[in-house]
């Protein structure tokens, strides 16, 4: 499967998600709350401070997101939304019997599949193209957006980057 299927996927199964379970609730979009609706328990713990977060899925069992306490507000709402996406990604996979652990590690570089499909699917659900490019269409600031949408700076710039959105402008406005 090529990188343009993966995001493809990733970001068709956000917006299927943020259609049947957020319902058009508004910004920013809370993955806390979408994962309680799909039965994921999520739990803030103190980690090491190089991890990130996990997800933690036995056979027949719910799953569990763990988020590091210790990162802030922002950061840990993209690394549950990330989480929902390897979840996702999982059940589309081994539907509901599935045994899985993941613990993102900070600095951690891994392109592979599951990797992407979690980051595309985290950027989709958090900040979607249509929102991201209206608020860039009425000239909002990067500071604006970014608690828009509930996500650091760098992730909207990533973000705008991804959608090929000009950086220049939105930081002008």
């Amino acid at each position: 499967m090529n990188q343009a299927s993966i995001h493809l996927d990733a970001k068709k199964a956000a917006y299927q998600l943020l259609d049947s379970v957020w319902r058009g609730r508004g910004f920013p979009v809370d993955p806390k709350a979408i994962a309680a609706e799909l039965g994921v328990t999520v739990l803030e713990a103190e980690l090491p401070e190089n991890i990130l977060g996990g997800l933690i899925k036995d056979a027949n069992k719910d799953a569990v997101v763990m988020l590091n306490q210790g990162d802030s507000v922002e950061h840990n709402r993209f690394n549950c939304a990330q989480k929902l996406g390897y979840f996702t990604e999982q059940k589309i996979r081994h539907a509901e019997c599935y045994k899985y652990v993941e613990f993102r590690v900070r600095q951690g570089i891994d392109n592979g599949a599951p990797e992407l499909f979690a980051d595309s699917f985290a950027a989709s659900l958090l900040m979607p193209d249509l929102a991201v490019r209206q608020l860039a269409r009425k000239g909002m600031a990067l500071k604006g957006m970014a608690q828009h949408f509930g996500v650091t700076a760098d992730a909207l710039e990533y973000r705008l980057k991804q959608l090929g959105i000009d950086l220049e402008q939105i930081v002008a406005a």
